[in-house]
C-alpha cells in the first residue's frame, strides 16, 4: 500500500508539473495571440495610411497635369503676344521708314 501511495504521489506530482507546463504554454500562446492582434492593428493602420497617401498622390498627379496644361496655354499666349509685339514693332519701323523716305523725297522735290 505504501508503494502504491508513493507511486500515486509521483504520478500526481508529474501530472501537476505537466499541468503547470500546459498552463504556462497557454499563457505564452495567449500573449502571442495578443501580440499578433496588435501587429494586425498596426498593419491595418499602415494600410489605411497608405491608401490615404495613394489618394493624395492621385490628386497631386491630376493637379500636376492641370498645371502643365495651364502652363502650356500660358506659353502659347506668351508666344502670340511676343509675335504680335514683334509684328507691331516691324510695322511701326516700316511706317517710320516710309515717313522718312517721304520726307526725304519732299525735301528733294523742293530743292
Amino acid at each position: 500500500i505504501e508503494v502504491l501511495k508513493t507511486d500515486q504521489s509521483k504520478i500526481f506530482n508529474l501530472m501537476t508539473q505537466q499541468l503547470c507546463g500546459v498552463r504556462q504554454q497557454k499563457r505564452q500562446t495567449e500573449q502571442q495571440l495578443c501580440d499578433t492582434r496588435k501587429q494586425k492593428e498596426q498593419i491595418e493602420q499602415q494600410l489605411c495610411d497608405m491608401r490615404q497617401l495613394k489618394e493624395e498622390l492621385t490628386k497631386m498627379k491630376l493637379k500636376n497635369k492641370s498645371l502643365k496644361h495651364e502652363l502650356n496655354e500660358l506659353t502659347q499666349k506668351a508666344d502670340v503676344i511676343q509675335i504680335t509685339r514683334t509684328a507691331n514693332f516691324i510695322d511701326y519701323n516700316q511706317k517710320d521708314l516710309s515717313v522718312s523716305r517721304n520726307s526725304s523725297d519732299d525735301e528733294e522735290e523742293h530743292q
